[in-house]
């Protein structure tokens, strides 16, 4: 393989200005998969601009007619997705010596527009060498420490320095430079040293190709190291997008020695990550509401006034929900009949006594005058401003408003008392005025992050019923939306967050859809930090009503024995996910599985949020009355409320006392539940000590799909001294419906006695048939056990030396 030898050190060789600008993928909905989502595709065009280099952004079909005499320069910015439309302009592109920058690992998603909707196809390589790839390399797996690469021949051409790169042990997809022609040359920007091998592996590289195919293309291949959602990685990606853009101009002749130098001296000037707040007092304070983890409404009327809200307008349900949310603060007397499974729980309630029954409104509108002593008028929001409505929500909670559009306002003859339209340039700029005015009013116990795109599901009224502040930090896609900043919304609610109380409630959910807010992943672990426990509840309706019934406890059905322990015998405890999902029960699980036919005929354990016993007690209730000696409900995950374990408490100076807390609350609502299973996210074994000195479990289900950093039997089950078992996850959703067999055979081995926690996706196995399927393909080997039978008869299978 070659080296590259052109490098900023000759730029006193003149070159013309480029007159030509650098061209941007932006194609609105483009999802990413990897790449840089931190930094937009808008926000790279603006960014180039504000460096100094002329930019432009391209959809996909003006993308398929580029030329780089029309743009020397193309980035794509969404990682490993690419629109598989214009594969054949791409090559043409650079068969004429285009030159591309490259995010995540290119050309391996191919991406078609399917039904208005922009659709990944899996993996699928494209990057190789012959027609159809494009030849910009492969991929290899290295862990270790990132390091700018300093070659002897040409020392850091970009000019980064060391303290830009992120620290720590990573593990990267790198590239793979045997993967590209021999005549092809590579200069390594940024180094992974691999802790397995000793050696440096390129991250981020410039390559130059000298092969036939694509003589004269030059590429930047950012790779992974900025592939995060920390202002860090965003700062990281636009200094080697513009420089390397820079860089590459000049390397074709098309940028002089002092532009280069320009658009460099600019890319020094771009702000480093201002901090989030950290090392705060660990100052417990008592819940206002009183000795529950979630508040309770007051018993609801014994009789209801029932609302169809099916096929209302959006504007409508939310109004009525502002309504059921301030009614709900005296009595609640207000429930919508927003699905079939609403109303079968509704009747539920009505037979169980909860309820004497309900009357269904002739006329929702007449109910605003029914309840008119309710609320003290309207707020209007502004609707040139994304997430204006949840800005309007708040001040809503606090004056007893209705958010209402004008028109509504006046049909429903309610008078105006807020109007924000045009108040604010920024959603940040409006969100710091709601918790300036506001915050001496809105709850520390309990907030709730709202998926805009879902207020009209009636979810925010009980947030909304405690004054809970409602938010949504944007994420990669929304954060090009009006009005947005990603990191500025960040610090801005991570300085709110730092200011709850410790062990508070975040409701609601922070993944609205592909690039849509921050994610699962860095949301969760956002509330973590702050101690926060997550209740997922983003589509969950009429919590205002049924969090009023009252239930100390619930009995799980006892279990029958275990089966005799058998030497020769895999012992499979399937174990569904997502229960921490409270939506799951509402509107899903009922029909999908508890009312399956097959239910009941051989063991399954679910995963449940055990702050259903606080929202929707009943709800939970029918759950535990249906489940059976063959069904067991456990903690989901990982505790009281979804957390991740190594992050929960981070932002305290003593994170152990928040721990503590958490697993105060979990240990409470266990024994109030039957509960004696839990599952985490992951977690050390230092982790899951903690969780069995805590708690008194009968096991540890670990990890949400197979562990990765554990292969072998040995170390997927085992025993923590003072802990007990151990059962990390050994299946996971890889192979689909068909696989989870094939699974279990691949991580078990030749191991016997096998204990083995068989992790179900319940995106995968979306049905009581779909899991029935794995239970009539078992082997003659197969026993299927509930976790408490697995615990025993792994005890058991120690107690006879047969297990570690």
């Amino acid at each position: 393989m070659k080296r590259l030898t052109t490098c900023l050190t000759f730029l006193a060789m003149a070159a013309p200005t480029c007159a030509a600008p650098v061209a941007v993928l932006d194609q609105p909905g483009f999802p990413n998969y990897g790449g840089v989502p931190s930094l937009p595709s808008g926000h790279i065009v603006d960014l180039l601009r504000q460096c100094g280099l002329d930019a432009v952004g391209l959809t996909v079909a003006e993308l398929q007619k580029l030329t780089p005499a029309a743009c020397p320069a193309l980035v794509l910015p969404h990682g490993n997705a690419f629109p598989l439309a214009a594969l054949d302009a791409l090559r043409a592109y650079r068969k004429a010596g285009g030159i591309l920058i490259l995010t995540g690992v290119p050309f391996c998603h191919p991406t078609v527009l399917t039904g208005g909707a922009w659709k990944d196809q899996g993996h699928h390589e494209y990057f190789g060498r012959g027609e159809p790839g494009l030849a910009t390399g492969g991929f290899r797996g290295a862990s270790g420490v990132l390091h700018v690469a300093t070659p002897n021949f040409q020392p850091n051409p970009l000019h980064l320095q060391a303290e830009d790169l992120p620290s720590g042990t990573v593990n990267l997809q790198c590239l793979d430079t045997a993967s590209l022609a021999p005549e092809d040359e590579v200069l390594p920007l940024i180094e992974v040293l691999d802790a397995r091998t000793k050696q440096a592996v390129p991250a981020t590289a410039l390559v130059r190709h000298r092969g036939a195919e694509f003589a004269g293309a030059l590429d930047l291949w950012l790779g992974q190291v900025a592939s995060g959602m920390e202002e860090s990685d965003a700062r990281l990606a636009g200094i080697l997008i513009v420089r390397g853009a820079a860089w590459c101009l000049h390397d074709k002749g098309l940028l002089a020695a002092d532009a280069v130098a320009r658009v460099f001296a600019a890319t020094d000037k771009l702000s480093r990550p201002s901090p989030l707040p950290t090392n705060l007092a660990y100052r417990p304070q008592p819940r206002p509401w009183g000795d529950t983890y979630l508040p309770k409404s007051p018993p609801p009327a014994r009789r209801l006034t029932v609302i169809a809200t099916r096929g209302l307008s959006r504007d409508a349900l939310i109004a009525l929900t502002c309504l059921q949310a301030l009614t709900s603060r005296r009595q609640p007397c207000l429930y919508f009949d927003c699905h079939a499974m609403a109303h079968a729980f509704l009747d539920y309630h009505v037979a169980k006594g909860y309820l004497d029954g309900y009357d269904v409104a002739a006329d929702w509108k007449a109910v605003f005058r029914q309840f008119a002593t309710s609320y003290q008028g309207a707020v209007i929001a502004d609707p040139a401003l994304y997430r204006g409505e949840l800005l309007a929500l708040n001040v809503a909670a606090c004056e007893d408003l209705i958010l209402l559009t004008p028109e509504l306002a006046k049909e429903l003859d309610i008078p105006i008392k807020v109007d924000l339209r045009g108040r604010f340039a920024t959603y940040a700029d409006g969100l710091e005025w709601v918790w300036r005015t506001y915050g001496g009013q809105l709850s520390r116990h309990v907030c709730q992050v709202d998926i805009p795109g879902r207020l009209g599901a009636a979810c925010f009224a009980y947030d909304m019923e405690w004054r809970g502040l409602m938010f949504w930090p944007a994420g990669p896609v929304d954060g090009g939306y009006p009005g947005a900043d990603i990191f500025r919304e960040k610090r801005v609610i991570a300085g709110i967050l730092a200011q709850m109380a410790p062990d508070a409630v975040m409701l609601g959910f922070p993944a609205g859809g592909d690039g849509i807010g921050l994610g699962e992943g860095g949301g969760v672990a956002l509330a973590s930090s702050y101690g926060l426990g997550l209740v997922a509840s983003d589509f969950l309706a009429n919590t205002a009503v049924l969090s009023g019934v009252r239930l100390d406890s619930l009995q799980q059905t006892p279990q029958a024995a275990p089966p005799p322990l058998e030497r020769d015998k895999i012992y499979i405890a399937l174990n569904m996910s997502d229960g921490d999902n409270l939506c799951v029960w509402w509107n899903l699980w009922k029909d999908r599985y508890f009312d399956g036919k097959r239910f009941g005929q051989f063991p399954v354990a679910f995963g449940m949020g055990p702050s259903i016993l606080d929202l929707m007690p009943g709800v939970a209730q029918w759950y535990y009355e249906k489940g059976g000696a063959t069904t067991e409900f456990f903690p989901d995950v990982s505790g009281i409320a979804y957390t991740q374990p190594e992050n929960y408490g981070a932002a305290f100076a003593d994170p152990d006392a928040a721990w503590g807390a958490f697993l105060a609350w979990t240990k409470r609502y266990m024994a109030r539940l039957d509960m004696h299973t839990i599952r985490t996210v992951g977690g050390e074994d230092s982790a899951l000590r903690r969780y069995a000195a805590a708690l008194p479990v009968q096991s540890l289900f670990a990890d949400m799909g197979r562990y990765s950093g554990r292969e072998g039997i040995a170390h997927l089950t085992y025993s923590l001294p003072d802990a007990g078992p151990v059962f990390r996850a050994v299946t996971s959703w890889r192979y689909g419906k068909g696989g989870f067999l094939r699974e279990v055979r691949e991580q078990v081995g030749a191991t016997r006695p096998a204990f083995v926690n068989g992790f179900l996706h319940c995106w995968t196995f979306d049905s009581m048939d779909a899991i029935a399927a794995i239970y009539d393909q078992r082997d003659a080997d197969m026993v299927f056990v509930t976790p408490a039978q697995l615990a025993a008869l792994y005890g058991q299978a120690r107690a006879k030396g047969w297990s570690k």
